[in-house]
């Protein structure tokens, strides 16, 4: 079963990318709020990803008592 935070992480980099290319195919004038709408997803999934990395890694490194 695939976690619910690796989903989340995926999706914010598909939506970021989405933005991204929304603003730089769409020639109007407001195709910069797409863009900083992208960056801000891309940064959304990027401390996602990396806050997901570092709770897995965290938890490998617990040390385990035994009684």
């Amino acid at each position: 079963m695939v976690d619910r935070w690796a989903i989340f992480v995926v999706t914010e980099f598909v939506s970021a990318a989405l933005g991204f290319l929304w603003g730089l195919i769409s020639h109007n004038q407001y195709s910069f709020i797409f863009l900083y709408v992208g960056g801000f997803f891309f940064s959304l999934g990027v401390f996602s990803a990396t806050r997901w990395g570092f709770d897995k890694w965290k938890n490998k490194k617990k040390v385990r008592r035994r009684r």
